[in-house]
């Protein structure tokens, strides 16, 4: 008898389940007859256009010091990572006979120097002074002649005096008259070679100069010397490094003056601009900083693309950091940026996978009371998230974002998420494992179910999706006090099979 009755209710609950099954599916097929979408309202946020870099932070102030040969050093006065004042000495060098060749080079200029102040002095020195004394006395004699020859001439023609006398004062001015052109010729031959020294006498003082101020900054050379409040923070022992290129001995560098110098691809360059606005993400400090934008470099470096794609060309920008920092904060330490080149304040916006476009004109669907209506759209600034509108909708408005592919105006739709909401839609790998960052996210995972069938048996269901949803963003999912609505259909209870 226990068999019989184990046996009959097995095939009463059997009949059940195959009654009301087909039951649960045809309700479930109608009801999935209608588009599911997403819609979130339109809200006012602002947005912000950026153009992302990668790059370190380097100093605003540093300065290299460069040995030829390790064998010039006397002696480092300073240690990695010391701090120094500006003038503070750094490395001195062996003199190899600067110091004699300097003292010998400080004579040379200072006799050049004497020298050619004596020429300078012209009409004063000796030589002319005694020429134009010579030709001033000449020039006297001259005149005199000229007089004594007219008054001749005068007692010649009143027959005073003979020819003979009147020809003895000719010849006398005639003489007179040779040697005051030839003392006014020495004169000028003494001046223009005085005016020539004079050059000669400049070219080499000048030459010495030259040579002494050589041998002076060679001199200051042999000491190096901070030219600003810094720190060391590279010190070589080695002046080639393993490809056998040459680097600096000492690296000074100032710590409180702080830039980012970051890598641009070409593809934005035109956007960026100086004075923009920069946000400097440190992930080793897990911290933010702002900057502004103070130089773009003229050069494009041929590079692998920062984010990818096809060029490969970058271009240099570097950035003040403003405001406070970490106080380890290291010089060399990789950051990415983001530069913003366009900004709008407290405008409307919707995501951006709302926006569809149709023969170039942007539109949306939006949700008026299960209807999805079509509306063009007007667009401005967007980000990776949001877009602007300018007009179409209002603040408000319901758009669809999730399926809104393949409907149509006036399609009749179920909004199964509002946002607000914590959805978070996005693709994941077959083989991908839950981490901490899904958390607070609602995760949809689409797939089959019951075998992509329907109640008869075919397959032309649409696969249905999985949800899994974090309970802490949604109040009384766990609320076992007002549990959900029962399972679709009247299922009798399980028959009681009797025991043994």
């Amino acid at each position: 008898m226990k068999k019989i009755a184990i046996s009959v209710a097995f095939f009463i609950f059997s009949a059940v389940l195959i009654y009301y099954i087909p039951t649960f599916n045809s309700k479930i097929t109608s009801d999935d007859d209608l588009p599911q979408v997403v819609t979130v309202s339109a809200s006012l946020k602002d947005i912000k256009q950026k153009v992302k870099g990668r790059g370190k932070i380097i100093s605003a102030q540093s300065t290299e010091i460069w040995i030829d040969d390790i064998t010039d050093i006397k002696i480092i006065h300073v240690k990695q990572g010391e701090k120094v004042k500006k003038g503070q000495p750094l490395v001195t060098l062996k003199d190899h006979e600067v110091k004699k060749e300097k003292n010998n080079a400080t004579m040379d200029k200072i006799t050049a120097e004497y020298k050619l102040r004596e020429l300078e002095r012209g009409e004063k020195s000796e030589s002319i002074v005694t020429a134009n004394r010579e030709m001033m006395l000449a020039k006297i004699e001259y005149e005199k002649q000229q007089k004594e020859q007219e008054v001749s001439k005068e007692l010649f023609n009143a027959k005073a005096i003979s020819f003979k006398r009147y020809e003895e004062a000719t010849i006398q001015l005639k003489k007179s008259e040779l040697r005051y052109t030839g003392e006014q010729a020495n004169l000028h031959r003494l001046r223009d070679k005085q005016a020539v020294d004079v050059k000669v006498a400049r070219l080499t003082y000048e030459k010495a100069k030259i040579i002494y101020n050589e041998l002076d900054e060679k001199e200051r050379d042999l000491v190096k010397r901070a030219g600003f409040d810094g720190k060391v923070i590279k010190l070589r022992k080695k002046f080639t490094n393993s490809s056998g290129e040459k680097e600096p001995l000492i690296v000074i560098a100032n710590p409180e003056q702080m830039q980012v110098k970051l890598q641009i691809d070409t593809y934005d360059i035109a956007r960026v601009t100086v004075g923009q606005a920069v946000e400097i993400y440190l992930e080793e400090y897990g911290q933010i900083l702002t900057g502004l934008v103070n130089d773009i470099g003229m050069e494009v470096i041929k590079k692998q693309a920062v984010f990818g794609g096809d060029s490969p060309n970058i271009i240099e920008v570097t950035a003040n950091i403003i405001g406070s920092k970490p106080d380890s904060l290291k010089l060399g330490t990789q950051a990415e940026a983001e530069i913003i080149v366009a900004e709008s304040k407290n405008r409307l916006v919707i995501p951006i996978e709302s926006i569809l476009e149709e023969n170039g004109n942007a539109f949306v669907y939006r949700d008026r009371q299960g209807i999805a209506e079509k509306v063009y759209v007007q667009t401005g600034l967007s980000d990776a998230e949001h877009v602007e509108i300018i007009n179409g909708i209002d603040a408000q408005d319901k758009v669809i974002t999730t399926g809104n592919i393949g409907i149509k105006n006036g399609s009749k739709i179920i909004a199964v998420v509002s946002a607000p909401s914590p959805v978070k839609n996005f693709s994941m790998p077959k083989d991908r494992m839950f981490s901490d960052t899904d958390k607070n996210n609602m995760v949809k995972i689409p797939g089959p179910a019951f075998n992509n069938q329907d109640a008869t048996g075919k397959g032309d269901r649409p696969p249905l999706s999985i949800n899994i949803i974090n309970p802490e963003n949604f109040p009384g999912f766990n609320n076992f006090e007002n549990p959900p609505p029962p399972f679709p259909g009247n299922i009798p209870p399980m028959p009681v099979i009797p025991s043994d």
